[in-house]
C-alpha cells in the first residue's frame, strides 16, 4: 500500500470554496465522553488530535446537540455558548496537527431517539410513543432557531463547516419523512417538510462571517421504515426515491456543498446503515444511492459511506467508484475508530489496522458508556469487559 498505489484516494478536490485535501472523511462517530454539561473533553480533544494525525480531507466532528434537553448519549457534546472555549481549543490543537484537512461540526436534535430518564424524547408527529413529548409548532421553530444558533457558533469556534444530521432516525430525518403528517406548516407537504431546511440555511447564510463556510448534511436516503425516508408516502415501505431526489437537488439549489449518503436508522435497521460481516454486501446499496445522488448534481459533492466493512478491499473500490465518478469523497466510520491514522499509514505504506466489524463500538454506544474500538484500543476493550462482569 501507498499514496501511489491508490492515487485517486490521495487526489485534492474543491469543496465550494475551499480545498479538501484527499478523498478520505473521517464520518461523525459519537464516543460519549463529554465533560460536565456536555463540554469538550480532554478526552474528546485527544481523540480529534490523533485524527488530525491522521492526516484526513475532512473529520467531522461527532454530532452535538443544539438543545441540552436533547440528548441520545448521556455524555453527548453540547454546542452551547457555554463550552465554546472548549470547542475552540478541539479546533486549534486539531489545526496545529493537520492544518490542510477540513473539520465539520455534526450538528443535530435527537427527536426519538432522546435517552430517556435524561433528556426528553420528541416526536414531530403521531403516533407518539410512552414517554414522547408531541412537539408543538412554536417548539419546532426554536429548535430552527437552536441550529441557527449552532451554526454560527461552529464558525466562531474555528469549524470549517457544518454538517447537518438528517439521517438514522433523528429529528433532521423525522423532519424529511413523508409519515410527518403534521397539519401545521411543518409537515404534509414536501415543502413544509423541507421548510426548516430551507429557511435555517438562508438564514444562516445571511449571518455568517465567512463566506467560505461549509455546509452539507448526512442523509438517510432510504430507512427501511413504513413512511421513512425514501418511500413514496405515509403507509408505504418500499423504496421509492423519488423524494430523496428533490431533497439532494433542493440541497443544491440552496448553495450547499455536499451530501453525505446514508441509509437505515442503527437500532432499527441497522444493517443498512452499517453492515455486518454476514450483511456485508449491503454495502451495495449506499453506493447505488452516491452514484445515483452524483447523477442529480453538478457543483455538490457527494460522499459516499459503508466502506469500513470491506476492509483494505474498500481502498480499491474507493477508487473506483471516485474514478467513475460514482462518488467524491470516501467516507469511513468504524474504520476511523480502528484506525485513527488510517490515511497516513496508507499513504506512507505501513500496516493499518482494519474494522473487522466486531460490533464491540456498537455495544458501547448502546451500554451509554465512552465509546471506541474494543479490537484496538485497550481503554476501551477494559470498558466492554466491564459490561460483561
Amino acid at each position: 500500500m501507498s499514496e501511489k498505489a491508490y492515487p485517486e484516494l490521495f487526489r485534492e478536490l474543491n469543496m465550494g470554496q475551499r480545498r479538501v485535501s484527499s478523498r478520505f472523511v473521517s464520518q461523525a462517530m459519537e464516543s460519549n465522553d463529554a465533560g460536565p454539561g456536555g463540554s469538550v473533553s480532554d478526552r474528546a480533544v485527544d481523540r480529534y488530535r490523533k485524527l488530525a494525525e491522521g492526516q484526513w480531507g475532512i473529520v467531522v466532528v461527532e454530532a452535538l446537540s443544539v438543545d441540552p434537553s436533547s440528548l441520545a448519549r448521556v455524555n453527548q457534546m453540547i454546542l452551547c455558548r457555554e463550552n465554546l472555549e472548549g470547542f475552540k481549543r478541539l479546533v486549534r490543537e486539531f489545526k496545529a496537527a493537520a492544518p490542510d484537512s477540513l473539520l465539520l461540526f455534526q450538528i443535530t436534535h435527537s427527536g426519538r431517539k432522546a435517552v430517556t430518564g435524561h433528556s426528553t424524547p420528541t416526536a414531530l408527529y403521531e403516533p407518539a410513543g410512552e414517554g414522547e413529548h408531541l412537539l408543538t409548532t412554536g417548539e419546532v421553530e426554536e429548535i430552527r432557531r437552536r441550529f441557527v444558533e449552532g451554526v454560527l457558533l461552529a464558525e466562531e469556534a474555528g469549524a470549517d463547516g457544518v454538517d447537518f444530521k438528517m439521517c438514522h432516525g433523528y429529528f433532521g430525518c423525522e423532519m424529511l419523512r413523508p409519515g410527518n403528517v403534521r397539519s401545521d406548516e411543518w409537515g404534509g407537504s414536501f415543502e413544509n417538510r423541507t421548510r426548516f431546511l430551507t429557511t435555517a440555511v438562508r438564514e444562516i447564510r445571511e449571518k455568517l462571517k465567512n463566506p467560505g463556510f461549509i455546509m452539507g448534511s448526512r442523509l438517510s436516503v432510504y430507512e427501511g421504515i413504513r413512511g421513512g425516508c425514501g418511500t413514496a408516502g405515509p403507509d408505504e415501505l418500499l423504496e421509492d426515491l423519488t423524494e430523496t431526489d428533490r431533497v439532494i437537488s433542493l440541497m443544491e439549489e440552496l448553495g450547499m456543498d455536499y451530501v453525505n449518503i446514508s441509509a437505515g436508522i442503527p437500532g432499527t435497521t441497522s444493517e443498512i446503515t452499517r453492515p455486518t460481516p454476514p450483511s456485508r454486501y449491503l454495502y451495495l446499496h449506499q453506493m447505488r444511492y452516491a452514484r445515483r445522488a452524483k447523477g442529480l448534481v453538478r457543483r455538490m459533492k457527494v460522499i459516499g459511506s459503508a466502506y469500513s466493512i470491506l476492509k483494505e478491499e474498500a481502498l480499491d473500490l474507493g477508487c473506483e467508484n471516485i474514478r467513475k465518478g460514482y462518488t467524491d469523497l470516501i467516507g469511513w466510520g468504524r474504520q476511523s475508530f480502528a484506525d485513527p491514522l488510517f490515511p497516513a499509514r496508507v499513504g506512507a505504506g505501513e500496516k493499518v489496522n482494519y474494522c473487522t466489524g466486531c460490533s464491540g463500538c456498537s455495544r458501547l454506544m448502546v451500554a451509554q458508556v465512552n465509546d471506541g474500538c474494543v479490537l484496538y484500543d485497550p481503554y476501551y476493550r477494559e470498558k466492554l469487559k466491564e459490561l460483561k462482569r
